[in-house]
């Protein structure tokens, strides 16, 4: 990973509760997909895209011991890959256009403060 993104992981893996859902994580990667304007002031200039979010969030995954395979995956068109993997979190940003899935950013933001 390069800095920015392993910045950006280590800022979101101790930001999140270790008691973050599934719904909750997958809610903030398509808001971070969508929008990085919850992110603090030092992210304003990294370049986020979605392979390093997919990379972000299969490593916050393992790390906060997101189940596999959750039965809210289907809601975002993600249940074919372990949420470990980072194919589980493309699909999950492609869910907005595929799906037009829309983010809940205010509850995105509210997991951050």
């Amino acid at each position: 990973m390069d800095y920015n993104t392993n910045e950006l992981f280590y800022y979101l893996n101790q930001s999140l509760p270790n008691n973050v859902t599934y719904t909750e994580l997958s809610n903030l990667c398509l808001t971070l997909f969508c929008t990085c304007s919850i992110l603090p002031e030092r992210f304003e200039t990294a370049i986020i895209d979605k392979d390093k979010l997919a990379i972000i969030f299969s490593k916050i995954a393992k790390e906060k011991n997101i189940v596999s395979y959750p039965s809210t995956a289907s809601f975002y068109g993600a249940s074919f890959h372990n949420t470990s993997s980072e194919g589980h979190w493309l699909e999950i940003m492609a869910s907005v256009l595929k799906l037009a899935r829309e983010p809940n950013i205010a509850e995105a933001k509210n997991l951050l403060v």
